[in-house]
């Protein structure tokens, strides 16, 4: 149970994703008193965060990433194929998608395991403990969130995998600080998921409740919501449904409403942002962001799929059909693109800056509608259909409330709400249902393409770190 290659020294650990934070010295690895105090820890914490606003991050290809091997983003202007790897699905060893997302998540966990070593230490730690137990709750929840995201695009999902405990069918864990001479080989699926499950239990009695507008950081709520997530993707509908359920039942956090819906993407913090990436003018992916890659003005890749679009235009009741629009008057880009990528308000560059929205509220009342449907149980829940009734009422002008819903109608609610959000390919693959590629055709669920190589640097490394099926 040990993280890749990298041996991430504690180099620019105190970065910040927010511009008035201080970024402390750095240039060599830091004596213990590095990390000293409250103060010291809560600027490492934004330094974690911070290593996600990276191309391989949320802030760029991997925000979209299931959208784009989903088949509901469509490339539009080849003459710019940045994205172009993930839609046609060539993820193979030596990818730069392949080396990129997978050096990305281990690198912010790594980061997080490094300031992990100086938790014992703090000399303030029992006057600030509310502060320094959510900044340790923190941590975990951001190592958790790490792990998962490459086990879903490193390994099958466990809906589809034959056997949770094969050998290798899982991913390397990262569990603590390794040196540079170290080995390493993949764990069971089994114990992959254990470890996140683990990791978010640890967090979430550390983490505040409270919700802090336009933090950036994960509290206890988001925790829980991430965590329900997760038993979705496990099969266990009873813990999935028990956390959403309380989520949405004691949490500050509201649903959109139609009179908003269209404009909470340029703000922060906004009702139903469980956890968003804070990203800003100073630190974003650049050319290589959400927005560019959304948006005529930029790279103009990237723009909703001519299926999609077509079936969302057409429901004109739903709010939601005007989340995507055709932008450019000029008519070089005939295609229909997101509104959730356009800029922020304040920003002087907004196609470089928008808030990634890891899990927002409307995720819950699906993870709660689809964990009823499939037979989850948890005290005072109410049915599947309340959960998908709730949301659609928000969205659709003089809704009638359905009477009945199906698993077809949530993933079909899922794919309205939670486009450019990266869900799409995950949501089809986990329910064993097959994408439709307006790029490579039809792709079976267990096709091996799904899962994206281990990249060869990391084997040269470990010899012993197993590649995927087929690659």
């Amino acid at each position: 149970m040990k993280n890749l290659y990298i041996i991430v020294l504690l180099i620019g650990l105190f970065a910040s994703c927010t511009n008035e934070l201080e970024q402390l010295p750095s240039g060599s690895l830091p004596g213990e008193e590095a990390i000293s105090n409250v103060n010291d820890l809560n600027k490492a914490v934004n330094g974690v965060y911070s290593t996600l606003v990276h191309r391989y991050g949320y802030a760029g290809d991997y925000g979209i990433y299931a959208d784009g091997k989903g088949g509901d983003v469509q490339l539009r202007d080849l003459s710019a194929n940045h994205f172009q790897p993930i839609v046609i699905f060539q993820t193979d060893a030596n990818s730069g998608v392949a080396s990129g997302i997978y050096q990305r998540f281990y690198y912010t966990s790594a980061r997080a395991n490094n300031v992990m070593l100086f938790l014992d230490g703090i000399s303030d730690k029992d006057e600030n403990k509310e502060e320094f137990e959510s900044l340790v709750g923190q941590l975990y929840a951001i190592r958790a969130l790490c792990h998962f995201e490459l086990a879903r695009t490193y390994a099958q999902l466990p809906g589809v995998a034959a056997d949770l405990n094969a050998q290798n069918s899982g991913i390397v864990l990262n569990d603590a600080y390794y040196g540079v001479a170290e080995k390493f080989k993949r764990s069971t699926l089994k114990e992959t998921y254990d470890f996140i499950v683990a990791d978010l239990e640890k967090a979430i009695p550390l983490l505040s409740e409270k919700k802090v507008e336009a933090s950036g950081k994960i509290n206890q709520w988001a925790a829980k919501a991430l965590l329900s997530r997760v038993y979705l993707y496990l099969g266990e509908y009873d813990s999935a449904l028990e956390l959403a359920h309380d989520v949405i039942d004691n949490s500050d956090y509201a649903l959109y409403t139609q009179d908003n819906y269209l404009s909470v993407w340029a703000k922060t913090g906004t009702s139903e942002s469980l956890f968003e990436l804070t990203v800003t003018d100073n630190e974003n992916a650049q050319r290589n962001s959400l927005g560019y890659y959304t948006n005529p003005d930029g790279y103009a890749e990237c723009s909703a799929s001519d299926i999609y679009a077509e079936w969302l235009l057409e429901q004109t009741d739903d709010i939601r059909s005007q989340s995507i629009r055709e932008k450019d008057l000029d008519g070089d880009y005939l295609a229909y693109y997101t509104v959730k990528y356009e800029g922020q308000e304040g920003t002087s560059t907004p196609l470089y800056t928008n808030n990634a929205k890891v899990i927002r509220l409307s995720e819950v009342y699906l993870i709660a509608a689809e964990a009823k449907l499939k037979g989850g149980v948890a005290s005072g829940s109410n049915d599947a259909v309340w959960y998908y009734n709730e949301l659609r009422k928000n969205r659709i002008n003089s809704y009638v409330d359905a009477v009945s819903v199906n698993l077809d109608e949530i993933l079909d609610e899922r794919r309205r709400e939670l486009f450019c959000e990266n869900h799409r390919m995950f949501d089809l693959v986990r329910n064993k249902k097959s994408i439709t590629s307006p790029s490579v055709g039809n792709v079976h669920y267990d096709d091996y393409r799904i899962i994206v190589a281990i990249p060869q640097r990391e084997r040269d490394i470990s010899p012993e770190l197993a590649q995927n099926p087929k690659y």
